[in-house]
């Protein structure tokens, strides 16, 4: 492909086909994405109709492999134009030269200048069939067979044009009318931008690279003989995998024998490694500092940690922003409208000038230098480096549209239990209201309440379960289980209704929580309160503490400098919500919200105007993140929260919801001056070559300039500081 008019023709030529619901193709990588419809289609349909639309095609499985086996086609396309370039140097520099040199060496009698031109033509002839320009020939005749006019067309049109010219000037006096250094030049220029160009995609796309090199090529299998070395594509679920000191985990599994210090940064970001013995996970990717363990793989390839991670990215590098779709839209016309424009230059030139030879080189020039090639390129290329610099960041972007409205974000909302806070609470203390309540002591409500959230997922849930296995105190197993996410439970424990819950949860299930007195006090030092009621009346009250995360409060300073209005948004009490939005900065606070209130606040905020981004990792909070026009997670959390967030937190640290605010506004800064480049050259370049006041080969030097300059523009994304 060659041209934003190229991926127009491919995504049709897929969207033709049965049971495709949309096909994302991205010209910068050269991959095309498929999202079936009602059934899987037909990987040989899909094939066969982007070769009817003139292209050809491969097919791969996105993940840990593709991405190591895309790199190294990049890196044989590189090698390919390489040459190319040489042999578009090897003969293109000579007939200009000889060009110059024209005046000088032709005879002087009426057909003297015939053998500097022929020399021309025959050097200009082979060029045209060498790989530096019988690719874009085949293109263009590609393009006509198959009613898809592309970059290639023009360049070849252009090229013929001038070489036919040449051709016929063999046959007159007239020197002035021979072109063949104009199409030598343009190829010449052609193949120096490709080259360029080729070089800088790759750089673009390093960072899906930089991500499967995180896996090792192959790994110690243990087998009944003892170990031998396999490739990890080989790897199979159930194999046993021995990781030594100093050696990266292969594949996700459970470890079977053996302890060992495991450094994960590269996945979760925790800088300390972490002891890791039988029965603990270890993650693909993450590097053994000290000991040797045997694991069991139970995940591999695409499925494992890393694999996901590089498909995640994939799949955002083949999405569109609002802003590409307009682009290839124009695009799609472009080509066609260039073609009328050239004709018409000819036609104007011939009737004000009246020289067939000017009229050639005006429609040449302006065939070359209206390339559409910069406008395909301006959106993907920046998406491109944009997501895999998050990535390396530890951030993973779902798809190309969220990269865009998450630099749109002027308000946020975080939620505060695992979010602003740790995550991991634990029972700071724990009453009963009353002796006159009966037998409800203190170990006899924590031992109920306990077994109430004997199942339940919860982080205030396991703290209390974890409190109650401390104190080895004996739990019952609950005859029936409800939860109202985000608020509390209700279970049967010994023939006894036990509820745990919130406030505003017991007052909705008719149950007074006025005898309890203290909770008050201790709400307002950021611990959250938890009321346990057995039958219908309240029975005592625990207050959890979970630590407020190290750099919230600079994460919130840092939000508030890039105009992004911070507020909480929590299930909890009002009290404990204030007391932790005091200790990082917030003032406006939204406390005992049920997961349909978070979602109407969302919309709330909306309706005034916000774009809204929802911080998140509950299963209560997956409404509001899938409202929101921004869902962001962390990796940690639950399923349901990852699914429904457009942005996924792979390190566990709050600094990277400024960064990645950061830096989507300057990915959406960088596109809009890519296409404002890019159409603002077309707008002045054809006006000026139609005058006449570029040539033809100072036509293809600009368009292979302008279509770099957007990609090297992309290129400085890659800048944005990045935390290892």
């Amino acid at each position: 492909m060659s041209c934003g008019s190229c991926v127009t023709r491919v995504e049709r030529a897929l969207e033709s086909v049965e049971s495709v619901a949309r096909a994302r193709v991205n010209l910068t990588t050269g991959v095309a994405t498929v999202d079936p419809g009602d059934q899987r289609p037909d990987q040989t349909k899909l094939a066969e109709a982007v070769r009817r639309a003139g292209y050809d095609v491969d097919t791969f499985r996105p993940g840990v492999q593709s991405a190591g086996a895309l790199d190294q086609t990049h890196l044989a396309r590189l090698r390919e134009q390489r040459q190319a370039l040489f042999q578009a140097m090897g003969m293109g520099l000579p007939v200009l030269g000889i060009h110059w040199l024209a005046p000088a060496i032709q005879g002087g009698d009426r057909f003297g200048h015939i053998w500097p031109h022929a020399l021309q033509a025959l050097l200009t002839a082979l060029l045209l069939c060498s790989s530096a320009g019988a690719p874009i020939l085949v293109g263009g005749l590609r393009a006509v067979l198959s009613a898809a006019p592309n970059m290639d067309l023009l360049i070849s049109m252009g090229v013929l044009t001038a070489f036919v010219s040449g051709a016929v000037s063999l046959f007159n006096a007239h020197t002035d009318a021979a072109h063949f250094h104009a199409a030598a030049m343009i190829l010449v220029f052609i193949n120096l931008g490709r080259y360029f160009e080729m070089r800088a995609k790759r750089n673009a796309a390093s960072a899906v690279g930089a991500l499967a090199g995180r896996i090792p090529r192959s790994a110690q299998l243990v087998t009944d003989g003892g170990t031998k070395e396999i490739r990890v594509e080989r790897l199979k679920l159930g194999d046993r995998v021995r990781v030594a000191a100093d050696t990266v985990v292969p594949v996700d599994g459970r470890v079977v024998e053996g302890a060992a210090a495991i450094d994960e940064s590269s996945v979760t970001g925790e800088s300390m490694p972490k002891r890791r013995g039988e029965g603990d996970n270890a993650i693909a990717g993450s590097l053994v500092r000290e000991g040797i363990i045997t694991i069991e793989a139970t995940h591999v390839g695409a499925d494992s940690t890393m694999g996901r991670i590089i498909r995640a990215v994939e799949e955002a590098q083949s999405g569109k922003t609002k802003m590409q779709r307009i682009a290839d839209r124009v695009a799609g016309i472009f080509v066609p409208v260039v073609i009328v424009l050239a004709v018409a230059t000819a036609a104007l030139a011939m009737l004000t000038v009246g020289d067939g030879s000017v009229a050639v080189t005006r429609a040449v020039a302006v065939l070359v230098i209206a390339c559409p090639c910069a406008m395909g390129l301006a959106t993907p290329t920046a998406i491109l480096v944009a997501t895999g610099t998050a990535a390396l960041s530890g951030i993973l972007v779902r798809d190309a549209g969220a990269l865009e409205e998450a630099g749109r974000v002027n308000s946020i909302l975080l939620d505060k239990t695992g979010t602003l806070t740790t995550g991991t609470p634990s029972v700071a203390e724990f009453s009963a209201v009353s002796a006159e309540a009966g037998d409800k002591d203190r170990e006899h409500v924590l031992a109920l309440a306990a077994s109430a959230e004997k199942y339940a997922q919860h982080p205030i849930a396991r703290a209390i379960v974890a409190k109650a296995k401390e104190l080895k105190l004996e739990l019952g197993e609950p005859a029936s289980f409800s939860s109202a996410p985000g608020q509390g439970v209700r279970a049967e424990i010994g023939g006894r209704t036990v509820r745990v819950g919130s406030a505003a949860f017991l007052r909705a299930e008719g149950i007074d929580t006025a005898p309890v007195r203290d909770g008050r006090d201790r709400a307002k030092s950021a611990q959250s309160l938890v009321f346990v009621a057995v039958d219908n009346a309240v029975a005592g009250s625990m207050s959890v503490a979970d630590s407020v995360r190290p750099e919230a409060a600079e994460a919130v300073a840092d939000l508030r400098r890039l105009g992004v209005e911070p507020a909480i948004i929590s299930g909890d009490r009002a009290e404990t919500a204030r007391a932790v939005a005091g200790l990082i900065g917030i003032t406006d606070v939204c406390a005992e919200m049920s997961p349909d209130d978070k979602l109407n606040e969302v919309r709330r905020r909306q309706q005034r105007g916000r774009r809204v981004a929802f911080v998140g990792d509950g299963i209560n909070d997956a409404p509001a993140l899938a409202g929101a026009d921004v869902g962001i997670s962390f990796a940690a959390g639950t399923d349901a929260a990852a699914g429904a967030a457009d942005l996924t937190l792979l390190h566990a640290d709050l600094t990277r919801l400024p960064m990645a605010i950061e830096l989507a506004r300057r990915s959406v800064r960088i596109i809009k001056q890519n296409l404002f480049w890019a159409f603002f050259y077309n707008l002045a370049a054809v006006p000026l070559a139609a005058s006449g006041k570029i040539a033809p080969g100072i036509a293809a030097a600009a368009m292979m300039f302008s279509s770099i300059s957007v990609v090297v523009n992309s290129l400085r994304l890659r800048g944005q500081n990045r935390k290892k």
